[in-house]
Parts: C-alpha cells; sequence; structure tokens
C-alpha cells in the first residue's frame, strides 16, 4: 500500500506555516486599501456633493434648526458603503477621507454608522449703508454779471 502524502505531511510537519498567525499578531492592510470612513465635521462647508456622488446611497443628512444656526449631522451608513472612494474624491475640504482600517464588525445596531455634526451659522449680512446727506445746493443769481478776468 503506497501512501504519497505521508512524505509531504511530515516535511509541512517541521516547517513554517504558510498562513499568518491573525488574530495573536495584527496585519497592516495593503497601500491603497480603501477601509473605513473618517470624516472631519469641523472642515465641512455642507455643499451636498459626496450625498449627490454615493453610489451605494450610504450618506444621509439631517438638518435641525437652532439658535446658533442649522445643526447638521452627517451620516455615513458603513454597512451600505461601497468603499469607493468617489465621496473623498469629490469632497474640496477633505473633510472625508477612508482609512487602512479594516476591522469593521457590526454586533449592536448603530456599529456601522460613522456620524459628524456641525454648526452651520447663518451668514452675517452687512450693515446697511447710511443714506448720504444732501449737500446744500447754492442758488446762482441771474442779476449779477460775471467779474472778467484779468489780463
Amino acid at each position: 500500500m503506497d501512501f504519497p502524502f505521508v512524505r509531504e505531511a511530515v516535511v509541512k510537519l517541521f516547517s513554517k506555516p504558510s498562513t499568518q498567525l491573525y488574530p495573536a499578531v495584527p496585519s497592516e492592510a495593503a497601500p491603497g486599501y480603501r477601509g473605513k470612513i473618517v470624516f472631519h465635521p469641523e472642515t465641512c462647508i455642507n455643499c451636498g456633493m459626496c450625498e449627490r456622488v454615493c453610489a451605494g446611497g450610504a450618506i444621509s443628512t439631517t438638518v435641525e434648526k437652532t439658535e446658533e444656526g442649522d445643526k447638521i449631522t452627517r451620516t455615513f451608513d458603513l454597512g451600505s458603503c461601497t468603499f469607493c472612494n468617489t465621496c473623498a474624491d469629490f469632497c474640496s475640504r477633505h473633510s472625508i477621507e477612508l482609512t487602512r482600517d479594516y476591522h469593521m464588525i457590526g454586533v449592536e445596531e448603530g456599529d456601522l454608522l460613522v456620524s459628524g455634526t456641525f454648526i452651520k451659522a447663518p451668514p452675517k449680512r452687512p450693515a446697511p449703508k447710511p443714506a448720504p446727506t444732501p449737500k446744500p445746493v447754492e442758488e446762482k443769481k441771474a442779476d449779477t454779471p460775471a467779474p472778467a478776468p484779468e489780463n
């Protein structure tokens, strides 16, 4: 009886493993990997371009009126996100970035949501300019001849 794989099994038993020890030894994501989204609300100008170009419809915006201005909350649903990076490409202020973090586990509701809130104050209108004061009009007398020029 011939067992062709016995020799291979014995060789592999004493060689270095070909797999990674992932949970024990964390591994780095490949360069250019598009992972978890990070939103910087302090730089966002609320142009809405990211929401318009999102192919998966993963971006939503809610606006709440307050005394200071509009309280805007932008939410990214990572469960619907395709990680295409289009939202970050179209963001003129670089408020959205995709990191190399691939640890995304959704155990509870809301675990795969990334959101940020900022207040957009209404634009300050310049104070109205005061009306110009009319200049006094000098009356010309038609009876008095103009003085003659001197030579």
